[in-house]
């Protein structure tokens, strides 16, 4: 039970990028670890780099990850940990402010290495859903919403994408949908990277 409290802590500390805190985030992962989100994909430190750029040049652009259950399963020094999440973010479509609310898990591989503590060694964003709300009640919210042109990226994560374009930032490939074979691989190669003799 320790172990797994240890990891669902670890998990919930990545909120710590929220607050700007990148020491304590990158303490979260092994030096060699990944990450795949909508905007970026490769090693983690070059996450921590372009997250801290986006937070100096966006300051008035606030995001807020919301850190929900985790499922655990640990064999020896490996384990898997699948995460619910919730992303807010504002943004602005024209002059209107808009709440845009994503809905996705955390899929994490963790492993404990040569200091007894569990860290990330890979982590992936699995979309689910997500929507946008005017802040402030507005007639030309309708409107401005049919020419924000959302339906050029899938559904799962359509209006978080557009507002990360938006802001200038490039989509990664590939971006992970529940439900798809894709999922359905990740889920497999862990599965057996888990089971494996480590």
């Amino acid at each position: 039970m320790d172990d797994v409290l240890a990891i669902t802590q670890n998990v919930a500390n990545f909120a710590l990028r929220d607050q700007g805190r990148w020491e304590e985030l990158r303490d979260l992962f092994h030096p060699n670890a990944s990450i795949a989100v909508t905007w970026y994909s490769g090693p983690i430190e070059g996450f921590i780099e372009r997250s801290a750029k986006m937070a100096a040049a966006n300051r008035s652009t606030t995001s807020k990850h919301l850190i929900g259950a985790s499922r655990v399963a640990i064999e020896g020094n490996r384990a898997l940990s699948d995460t619910d999440i919730t992303i807010l973010a504002r943004a602005k479509l024209g002059h209107i402010e808009a709440d845009v609310t994503s809905y996705l898990r955390f899929f994490d591989r963790f492993e404990r290495r040569d200091d007894g503590i569990w860290r990330v060694a890979s982590r992936t964003a699995i979309y689910e859903k997500d929507r946008i709300d005017p802040v402030r009640p507005s007639l030309l919210f309708p409107l401005v919403y049919r020419l924000a042109g959302f339906n050029r990226f899938p559904r799962p994560y359509r209006h978080l994408a557009a507002g990360l374009v938006r802001s200038g930032q490039v989509l990664a490939k590939p971006i992970i949908e529940t439900g798809t074979k894709e999922e359905a691989e990740l889920w497999q190669d862990a599965t057996m990277w888990l089971a494996t003799r480590h």
